[in-house]
């Protein structure tokens, strides 16, 4: 029986180390009970607090049902509050708490782990050009 030949093809590349980076993280940020997909809700509102589900999609790239979901659980969670908007009563804006702020140090640590590991033996030169394509390559998909 022959053996089967890695796929080395770019999407499967792209597909396998988008796959290895989030279990990683998730795995990381286990003993906080939170996902990477959480962890970019989070992330997003450590940067700017009071957004839009819709704003947090766009950023994330996730659908709006994604979107529910995750920011539910992190309700759930009490890490972020739903706060009817001021001016559009049919739109939510999505605030830390102040669990959710508390985790930034924590989690940010934990990823930053996870992202000196990933770029491993790659010097600034690579990685420039790694986020030049890979900056390139999701500009041709969104415009597509």
């Amino acid at each position: 029986m022959k053996k089967a030949k890695p796929d080395n093809s770019l999407p499967a590349l792209i597909g396998k180390a988008s796959r290895l980076l989030t279990n990683q993280i998730t795995k990381s940020l286990a003993e906080y009970q939170v996902t990477a997909e959480q962890w970019a809700i989070l992330d997003s509102l450590w940067v700017q607090d009071g957004q839009t589900q819709q704003q947090l999609a766009n950023l994330t790239h996730k659908n709006k049902a994604s979107i529910t979901h995750l920011i539910d659980n992190l309700e759930k969670r009490h890490l972020v509050k739903r706060v009817t908007h001021d001016k559009d009563r049919r739109n939510k804006m999505i605030y830390l708490t102040p669990d959710g702020t508390n985790l930034q140090e924590p989690l940010t640590k934990a990823v930053k782990r996870i992202l000196k590991q990933l770029t491993g033996g790659l010097d600034k030169k690579d990685m420039k050009g790694c986020r030049k394509t890979l900056k390139k390559l999701v500009q041709n998909l969104v415009e597509a």
